[in-house]
């Protein structure tokens, strides 16, 4: 084997130190006491809820660093990322961890918990003000698809106001105001 004259290359770092001093133990703790996250501390990051999600390659946290990231205490981060509400609820993830660990229960956990600190996207508030205002996420239109469909303009029998009514009561609601 020949020898080169290469110098050996100084590893690049490709993700920032992490500050211990802004760790929060409690976080990894607030999350494992909640009902679907018995297993959490049982993840190795194998990456195999990473490999299962049809859009990881999209995301800056990959869900196993997510999760990583919860067991370490990274409160903020984890509350304040994009990921926790971009997640699409497949379950692939959750279905392929090999040990068992209901990585997407537990981004619904990180949800309420981001949510209960008001920290929620705008797209998401316009939603949820959309669902209560509506009583439903998309509204039936009289337009011509129906129509040339043979269908009358309005959906038979189609009424929001239980379910609007229902969630002016809930956190969703509140949210909608400003509040929670």
């Amino acid at each position: 084997m020949a020898e080169t004259d290469t110098k050996p290359r100084i590893p690049v770092t490709l993700i920032e130190p992490i500050d211990m001093s802004r760790l929060d133990p409690s976080f990894r703790e607030e999350i494992r006491s909640m009902p679907d996250a018995d297993e959490l501390s049982a993840c190795f990051a194998c990456s195999t809820c990473t490999a299962a999600c049809p859009i990881a390659n999209q995301w800056l946290y990959k869900p196993h660093q997510l999760i990583r990231m919860i067991l370490l205490g990274m409160r903020e981060e984890v509350l304040n990322s994009k990921e926790i509400w971009e997640c699409l609820t497949c379950f692939q993830c959750q279905e392929r961890c090999p040990q068992k660990v209901r990585v997407t229960d537990i981004l619904f956990d990180c949800k309420n918990l981001a949510a209960e600190r008001g920290i929620v996207p705008e797209k998401i508030v316009a939603l949820a003000k959309e669902l209560v205002d509506k009583g439903q996420l998309y509204v039936v239109t009289a337009d011509w698809e129906r129509e040339d469909l043979g269908l009358e303009p309005s959906v038979p029998g189609l009424s929001t106001e239980a379910v609007k009514s229902i969630l002016q009561g809930t956190r969703t609601g509140r949210l909608t105001k400003g509040g929670d």
